[in-house]
């Protein structure tokens, strides 16, 4: 009975209720964090409550007790002391917070304000790393930029503008996010009052976009009518990042266009881009490779803490690395804004407004409050079975099932969609990003490998992936030719080669620098199911370049990182609305291998027929019709033979009756020669007759 009661009350436990709400929201901000614990906590101290406040109480009245972390899931109340370390925890339903509101008990951590790492940073282990730190940690993603209780980022009055049209910057990002309520005249006030806001961007069409945008410098056809990259309190260097990479980070502009002539100039505007996010914490800028920065949008970043699994110093990369840096972001306590702004929704992932589903609520679960969509999506990923997810513009937030329909919603602000991203396709055949949850095969040891070859013997791998939802016959002829060179170059960075190494064939004709890109539907085990899919193929050396085994290549492209450097070239390419860009987001099937010994059979079937395999019957048939054709006019001209045979067999009997001599048929056939002229005169009349003067024969003169 008890298991079933708690079942029962279990939906409203899973996130604060509305008194936990009010509580935090009267008390001075930065004493409440959610979806953070502690380190470490004092033993058999932790009690049974029923809210955050009598929690708080319960902390004052326990010995040693300074901060504290509220379970809501379990309605449990643990302590900590002074040299406990506040740390992210995967759950948006625990809540840390001190001792009192006070504002001598809410001063930033030193490692806020003065630490620095030492040498033995990034470390080969997370305690390692952990250790480098005077205080013991990290600092942990945003933790030392002023947050609501909720997570919030709170917006800072100090402000710098970075870039601006009006001294020079081009402004014409890609990426960025329309702001469909906010005319482009209001874009600038809108972003400036925005935290989370990097750059503006109003277009001609007095439309405003917002975000962190990509190759802000080259595009044509295209000029904003104002846009500015904005940076907001101050940045603190913690570590110098030349000759680094850091595993995670995202492209946002290379010198493919020649824009930049220095790289001097590159490395300002790529440092700019991540002091613009007050969530970047990495940024790296490579000659040959371009300005990588964190994304903290994307699901996909630097691991924390950093070790040196996720930051190595011998990659092509981090060997053409010449400038980077680990910073923090903080703003003055005098310049903090405690007004909670209220700002347009950034859709992203597959979110999309205007539907909901039903039934709105699974088994066992009801309506919540929460203060964002992505606070929704979270209650959804830590709620069992739980699939959708819906978030109205009040805050309520309904969780159910895939039994789930998806229906209009009754309020265009309704924002919705599934928990993970893979669930938006609805198709029964796998979602093409499944294989990266499975664990990827190791390369074979060189024991293990396949046996090599003569070293002069190279031997050249053929790379093959689908591109779901990229219809490349839609793009234009410029755009197909960028995203040749864009994919190229993922390949190489990938596989850590020269670009020019990439190549479309593997004959002597081949583009080097470039790949295949084939539209339409095919068919194959991999690849397609309609013509909205792409197939990319490309040629390069294998690894060993004188091995037949291509687990090597395999390993090194069958990686989240070879994904986002090929959704990140296409979207680089492909502005948002394009024609080429056919479903809600793209996605990458699994990268094959081969050689010529072990080609890539399926791959080959889906699009290399040869013209007999595909034409045969349009050859047969036509075959057919002209055999008919020539039969029939054969059949034509022997009847009109035979007629005019008949016609001289005609002439010649009447010819024979006034002769008295009529010859047969058999005749006829046998010397047909008789009828070409009259018959001969019989010798012994011919002897005895002679015509008179002015006489004519019957049988010629």
């Amino acid at each position: 009975m008890k298991f079933l009661l708690a079942v029962v009350m279990m939906p409203a436990c899973l996130s604060q209720t509305s008194e936990d709400v009010k509580f935090m929201e009267s008390q001075l901000t930065g004493c409440f964090h959610k979806g953070y614990g502690f380190s470490q906590y004092i033993p058999n101290t932790n009690i049974n409550t029923t809210s955050i406040q009598l929690c708080q109480q319960h902390c004052q009245k326990t010995p040693e007790c300074v901060k504290f972390a509220y379970f809501a899931w379990r309605g449990e109340c643990w302590f900590a002391d002074a040299n406990a370390i506040m740390k992210p925890i995967a759950s948006s339903y625990v809540l840390a917070g001190y001792r009192t509101c006070t504002p001598d008990n809410l001063k930033v951590p030193d490692r806020c304000t003065s630490e620095l790492p030492s040498d033995g940073f990034p470390g080969a282990s997370t305690a390692n790393s952990n250790q480098a730190w005077k205080g013991g940690q990290q600092p942990a993603p945003g933790e030392c930029w002023p947050t609501w209780w909720n997570g919030q980022p709170l917006n800072c009055n100090q402000v710098k503008v970075l870039e601006d049209t009006t001294t020079g910057w081009p402004g014409k990002c890609r990426g960025l996010v329309e702001m469909k309520s906010i005319n482009g005249t209001d874009c600038e006030a809108n972003c400036r009052s925005n935290p989370s806001c990097q750059s503006y961007q109003n277009s001609v069409y007095y439309s405003c976009w917002q975000g962190l945008g990509f190759d802000c410098f080259v595009r044509d056809n295209f000029a904003p009518r104002d846009a500015k990259r904005i940076m907001r309190g101050n940045v603190r260097k913690l570590m110098d990042l030349k000759g680094w990479q850091i595993v995670g980070l995202y492209k946002v502009f290379d010198n493919a266009e020649g824009f930049f002539t220095d790289d001097q100039t590159a490395i300002m505007f790529c440092k700019h881009v991540c002091y613009s996010d007050i969530r970047c914490e990495y940024w790296s800028y490579a000659p040959k490779f371009g300005c990588w920065v964190q994304d903290a949008s994307q699901e996909y970043g630097p691991a924390y803490p950093l070790t040196l699994k996720g930051a190595v110093r011998d990659s092509p990369f981090a060997l053409d690395s010449v400038a980077g840096e680990y910073i923090q972001h903080y703003c003055n306590a005098n310049m903090v804004s405690h007004d909670i702004p209220k700002t347009e929704t950034y859709l992203r992932e597959c979110a999309e407004k205007g539907v909901r589903y039903d039934p709105p609520d699974m088994a066992l679960q009801s309506r919540t409050t929460v203060s964002t969509y992505e606070a929704c999506r979270q209650r959804c990923k830590d709620t069992l079975n739980c699939v959708y997810f819906a978030w109205w513009p009040d805050g309520g937030c309904h969780i159910t099932d895939e039994a789930a329909q998806r229906v209009p919603a009754e309020d265009w602000g309704v924002i919705s969609g599934p928990v993970d991203c893979s669930k938006a396709y609805t198709s029964t055949s796998p979602h093409p990003e499944s294989w990266l949850n499975r664990p990827s095969k190791a390369p074979a040891p060189a024991s293990e490998a396949s046996p090599l070859l003569h070293e002069n013997d190279v031997r050249v791998a053929e790379i093959a992936f689908g591109i779901h939802n990229l219809d490349i016959s839609k793009a234009s002829i410029a755009d197909r030719n960028r995203l040749e060179s864009k994919y190229a170059e993922a390949i190489a960075n990938a596989l850590e080669i020269p670009v020019v190494e990439v190549r479309d064939s593997n004959g002597p004709n081949a583009m080097k620098g470039k790949v295949k890109l084939v539209a339409g539907e095919t068919t194959g085990r991999r690849l397609f199911t309609s013509s909205s899919e792409t197939l990319v193929t490309a040629y390069t050396p294998n690894q060993p370049p004188n091995s037949e085994d291509t687990s090597l290549l395999s390993s090194k492209l069958k990686t989240a990182e070879f994904v986002e450097l090929v959704k990140t070239s296409t979207t680089s390419v492909l502005p948002e609305g394009s024609a080429a860009i056919t479903g809600s987001g793209i996605a990458i099937t699994a990268p094959e291998v081969g050689t010529e010994k072990y080609p890539l059979q399926a791959f080959k079937e889906a699009r290399g027929t040869d013209f007999w395999s595909q034409w045969w019957p349009l050859v047969v048939s036509m075959i057919v019709v002209c055999c008919a054709c020539l039969a029939c006019i054969f059949h034509r001209i022997t009847d009109r033979e035979k007629v005019e045979k008949y016609k001289q067999m005609k002439q010649a009997r009447e010819r024979g009756a006034s002769m008295g001599s009529v010859q047969s048929e058999d005749d006829f056939e046998e010397n047909p020669r008789v009828w070409a002229q009259a018959p001969p005169e019989p010798q012994h009349i011919l002897a005895g007759h002679r015509p008179q003067p002015g006489q004519s024969s019957a049988f010629g003169s």
